[in-house]
């Protein structure tokens, strides 16, 4: 028995000379590369993945961002040293008294200096999903494809990416590595359903 190779559907168009060259057809656009991750996913993270899950990227926000916190302190003190040009009759108030108004005036930083707390959190995406898992070791997961609306976070100053039963926060440092990342596994790719995804901060790529 012999094989015979059998020749594919020609693609020359009606016209056509057989042989001529084809002409030029749409270029697909290759999906843009994934950014570095941030080196060797630890085993407490490695756990979140499912069994054979691709990681496309992680990376964590572990430490404190003391700038905004002492822009902020600047700012109160600035605004305090306003309001003794004014008023200097201020300090003359007793202690007791003096440390109200000074709490109000201060307690912007302590919100941003909780906002930056509450911000610690490792973020990976996979071929499908975004995984979160805070400081304090909570984890959560969306998939691309369940994800409803992008908000803004006012919890941690990043976004919120929040599906039908489950929501990630990402924090503001890794806003830019998480998108490019998730952009590198939908770009081209079309979603199974046609429920609209409400982003009224045109993060989502």
């Amino acid at each position: 028995m012999t094989l015979r190779l059998i020749k594919g559907a020609s693609s020359e168009k009606p016209g056509q000379a057989p042989g001529s060259p084809a002409a030029p057809s749409s270029t697909r656009v290759a999906p843009p590369a994934p950014p570095a991750a941030r080196g060797t996913l630890p085993l407490e993270l490695a756990a979140q993945l499912g069994p054979g899950e691709p990681l496309v990227w992680w990376d964590r926000k572990e430490h404190l961002s003391w700038r905004p916190v002492l822009i902020t302190f600047a700012a109160a003190t600035v605004l305090l040293l306003v309001v003794t040009f004014f008023a200097p009759g201020l300090w003359s108030q007793p202690w007791a008294e003096l440390g109200k108004p000074l709490a109000v005036l201060f307690s912007p930083v302590a919100l941003v200096l909780l906002r930056e707390y509450t911000a610690r959190r490792s973020v990976m995406v996979t071929d499908s999903s975004v995984i979160v898992v805070t400081a304090s070791g909570n984890a959560d997961r969306v998939a691309f494809r369940n994800i409803r609306r992008v908000r803004k976070d006012w919890l941690t100053g990043g976004v919120v990416l929040q599906g039908a039963e489950h929501l990630v926060r990402i924090p503001p440092t890794l806003l830019q590595a998480t998108r490019a990342a998730i952009a590198s596994q939908t770009t081209g790719r079309i979603r199974a359903d046609a429920v609209a995804v409400h982003d009224p901060l045109g993060w989502l790529p």
